[in-house]
């Protein structure tokens, strides 16, 4: 009889607790898609580096499948809150305790199993969605086919039985030792302040907005110096902001409580007393839930938009960083069998050779004092470019020539600096002293042409073919050893190239070698030392690096993101659902005073606004500035437009899943409040 029960019983639960169905479906169909996508050999042959995208989701998916065991541990607190006057009820008849425990682990167990059989035939579903779009990121052909991992399956299930068993048998035990007093009034039982006097909440609340501004302080003072980020530093950040955000949900409860419900004038206004009594009826389970959902969306919204920083940044590195297909530096000019290589194995478009010139650093560099960028001035040099190798260059990307007088130069810079340098010229003329002559600054060029490291940093300068001569009188010796890498060769090929290709290349790269004594252990040994005379850059090597680093990070994001968010939204929706049977006699002693629907629809929204705004109050406030300072780890490569763009988009997604989950349970809420009494 008992089994019959249990199975007439998992049937209703199952239906009266849709959305938690729903979603710890799509969570598992989640993890097992993503485990199937790290165990796919497909996928792991695309590059190299494609072989830590296995590890990363491993990594990530106990990290989900202990949220989901939040999830699954919340819902079954409320589904035997909700059910314990049946579980009393069987009780007075005699049944047993380990009978009715048993009855409802039986029930859970065939709810989870149900859901995991559906998960894992979503998850069949989706990975073949990911695994296209992993394979368009790399431009190579798949067609479905009926794949499978035992490796993901056995995973996925040692989650579940782990995730479900612990869970179970905490709440089954907790069935054993309750008492039918204590299953039959506790709907009935409000949660106790977990601070009780007021005067402790205002203490708490300030605290808590100190540790919040110290938190964003850190992170901007340590984001500021670009990538030279003290993670000591980010450590303290990261525990203040998780310690304020606990804290500030723990006493704004009361908080609430001082500031309406003492407070005549707000609390005999129209309806705020049974709404405020409502908020706070369930301080511990709100504050304690919100704070950690609170965290949950501060993950969410930052992840998200680093993910889409990482993303803007590769993009824009593979333009910066590799205008041309194949760029060779090496110390001494000899390119011979490079070129050779390069002729008999691709192609050729065009391809062109010549020098970059090293001068002493001049006053431009002030331009980049205040700004991210301003490492560059520790290199100590500025790099000279002629006039006819720069309009080659210019030519082979497709642009126009341009030219230069004698006295005149250009300055072509990456377009994250160019507006400091344009605002440099603007406030300090635009005349430039560089090796003890004065130039006038013709104009400002934010061409692509290799100035991050190939072509200069930052910015280099061009001058007119005439002022070669004096530039080589002023330009800075440097010995054969300094590894200055003057002399480029720059490639277009018809095809993209290859990590083959690349390798080989670099087989011909010149070495230099020195015997070199050092004292270890206090002993003195020789030991010899490596100087490498060249460096190759290819496109196609480095867009198969850029492509395998951004599928790790923008999927690792999704999966995590889409997980918490889902989690966060049902645990609310659920919280409210559960109790609208509790709030069902409150409404219907308004009814009875004479309150209408529309009035009472009009509090439902307002409670469930409230619930659904708090979570997301502190996240959305805290988010933007923590963004923003890390956008300057970035801004070498990424502008703020588009680092405001990305938290425009990423806010939008989420608010836009956030307002279904909203949506869905206020309607679900008035119906259940409005069904027949």
């Amino acid at each position: 009889m008992l089994g019959k029960l249990s199975f007439r019983n998992a049937k209703r639960q199952a239906l009266n607790y849709i959305i938690y169905f729903i979603t710890v479906t799509i969570s598992i169909g989640l993890i097992f898609s993503f485990n199937f996508l790290a165990f796919s050999k497909d996928v792991n042959e695309l590059s190299q580096q494609m072989k830590y995208f296995k590890q990363v989701i491993i990594i990530l998916s106990i990290i989900i499948a202990i949220s989901i065991s939040w999830l699954i541990n919340y819902t079954m607190k409320f589904m035997l809150e909700k059910r314990s006057k049946e579980f009393a009820i069987y009780q007075i008849l005699g049944i047993e305790k380990r009978d009715i425990s048993s009855m409802f682990v039986k029930e859970n167990i065939i709810i989870g199993i149900i859901a995991l059989i559906s998960g894992i035939l979503f998850g069949i579903l989706l990975y073949q969605v990911l695994i296209s779009m992993v394979m368009n990121i790399f431009k190579q052909p798949y067609q479905i086919n009926m794949d499978f991992s035992y490796k993901a399956l056995l995973l996925t299930i040692l989650y579940f039985i782990l995730i479900y068993g612990i869970i179970i048998l905490k709440h089954r035990k907790k069935i054993k030792n309750s008492n039918v007093y204590e299953l039959l009034y506790s709907e009935k039982q409000n949660e106790n302040h977990i601070i009780k006097k007021v005067k402790y909440n205002k203490i708490i609340f300030v605290i808590s907005i100190i540790l919040l501004l110290i938190s964003v302080l850190i992170v901007k003072y340590t984001f500021s110096f670009g990538s030279n980020v003290s993670f000591k530093l980010v450590l303290i950040a990261l525990i203040s902001l998780i310690v304020g955000i606990y804290l500030f949900y723990i006493s704004i409860c009361g908080f609430i409580l001082d500031f309406y419900i003492n407070n005549k004038k707000r609390k005999y206004k129209k309806n705020n007393i049974f709404l405020y009594r409502n908020l706070i009826s369930k301080v511990n389970t709100m504050s304690i839930t919100m704070a950690t959902l609170a965290v949950m969306f501060v993950i969410i919204i930052v992840g998200l938009n680093i993910s889409m920083l990482m993303n803007n940044m590769l993009n824009n590195e593979m333009e910066i960083l590799y205008p041309f297909e194949i760029m060779i530096s090496t110390t001494d000019g000899d390119f011979t069998k490079y070129k050779e290589y390069i002729k008999k194995n691709s192609d050729v478009v065009n391809m062109h050779e010549y020098k970059i010139y090293t001068i002493e650093q001049t006053p431009l560099i002030e331009a980049l004092k205040d700004t991210s960028l301003r490492d560059r001035k520790y290199n100590k040099v500025d790099n000279v470019i002629k006039l006819s190798d720069y309009n080659k260059l210019r030519e082979m990307i497709g642009y126009s020539s341009v030219e230069l007088s004698n006295d005149e130069i250009i300055v072509n810079t990456i377009s994250t600096a160019s507006n400091y340098i344009n605002k440099y010229i603007k406030e300090n003329g635009n005349y430039i002293t560089a090796c003890n002559k004065k130039y006038k600054i013709k104009q400002v060029e934010d061409i692509n042409l290799g100035q991050l490291g190939f072509n200069g940093f930052v910015y280099f300068f061009v001058v007119n073919d005439n002022e070669i001569e004096f530039i080589k009188e002023n330009e800075i010796s440097s010995d054969y050893l300094s590894n200055n890498l003057e002399y480029k060769l720059v490639v277009n090929t018809k095809e993209k190239t290859t990590q083959a290709f690349y390798d080989d290349l670099c087989s011909y790269i010149k070495t230099y070698h020195f015997p070199q004594v050092g004292i270890y252990d206090g002993i003195e040994k020789e030991y010899d030392v490596e100087i490498s005379l060249g460096n190759v850059l290819s496109r196609g090597q480095r867009i198969g690096e850029t492509k395998s680093f951004y599928t790790i990070i923008s999927f690792s994001a999704i999966y995590v993101s889409l997980i918490l968010i889902m989690i966060s939204a049902t645990l609310l929706a659920i919280q409210q659902l559960s109790e609208s049977e509790k709030y069902k006699y409150r409404y219907k002693v308004l009814k009875d005073l004479g309150m209408d629907e529309m009035d009472m629809n009009k509090i439902i929204f307002k409670q469930i606004f409230i619930y659904f705004l708090l979570p997301i109050l502190i996240p959305v406030l805290i988010s933007v500035p923590i963004v923003l300072s890390i956008g300057n780890i970035f801004t070498l490569a990424v502008t703020y437009k588009e680092i405001i763009k990305n938290i425009c988009f990423v806010f939008g997604i989420f608010f836009l899943v956030y307002s279904i989950y909203f949506v869905a349970t206020d309607v679900q809420f008035e119906k259940n409040i409005n069904e027949e009494w």
